[in-house]
């Protein structure tokens, strides 16, 4: 079934949208817009399009027109992921945003976001423009790990990506002096390591002793 489509692009300097949408008549416009971050609007264009298949065409072009320009592709809303069929197509255009945003959050390049994903860069390149996850297990189960790695160093460092960043990046001793993100590049049980000892510390967090003395049974076990 043809449905509307709506897509957000910004950039440092400027944001743009173009909505895919039915008119009154029955056929579909292509409605686009931009402007400025510093409050200056830009055009409004609204071109019909003879097919809503037309329409796709035209927002294909967009996309890479922009990507090309320097704008980021944005989810047009947030979904919890977890209410979701895992099957829908739903669950994996949300899936393939909240990824794009942790590889742009920890400051992964392309190259890199190919091996954690164990996918060719033109794939990678694919997602940028908009295309969605492929129902594959192996490929989601990837996802879900760097996504939950993701998570427990926003809440470990309060949101801080710097902070995250170079957590990835530096030697640590738990992990007999290698990198985070090397682990995550060498292999899926690296990313299963790298999640299960974050994930751990966010337990730790929420699980420190009272200031006061309990019984042994009102404290929190590590």
């Amino acid at each position: 079934m043809d449905q509307p489509i709506t897509l957000h692009w910004q950039s440092k300097e400027a944001y743009f949208t173009a909505v895919l949408s039915p008119d009154l008549f029955g056929s579909w416009v292509l409605v686009t817009a931009g402007g400025k971050r510093d409050g200056r609007a830009g055009r409004v264009q609204h071109k019909p399009m003879p097919t809503y298949a037309n329409g796709l065409e035209n927002l294909n072009r967009l996309r890479k027109k922009r990507r090309s320009e320097g704008y980021t592709l944005c989810a047009t809303g947030f979904m919890e992921l977890d209410d979701l069929d895992p099957q829908s197509p739903a669950s994996r255009n949300a899936e393939t945003s909240a990824v794009l945003r942790a590889f742009r959050n920890l400051a992964i390049p392309l190259a890199q976001q190919a091996l954690l994903l164990d996918v060719e860069e033109a794939v990678i390149n694919a997602y940028l423009d908009g295309k969605a996850l492929a129902n594959n297990l192996w490929l989601l189960d990837r996802v879900r790990l760097i996504m939950a790695i993701h998570k427990a160093l926003h809440s470990l460092f309060a949101g801080d990506p710097i902070r995250a960043q170079e957590w990835m990046r530096r030697p640590n001793p738990r992990f007999e002096q290698a990198r985070p993100l090397e682990l995550m590049l060498d292999s899926l049980d690296g990313l299963k390591i790298v999640r299960a000892y974050l994930e751990g510390e966010v337990d730790a967090m929420f699980c420190e002793p009272p200031a006061v003395g309990l019984p042994p049974d009102h404290a929190c076990s590590r």
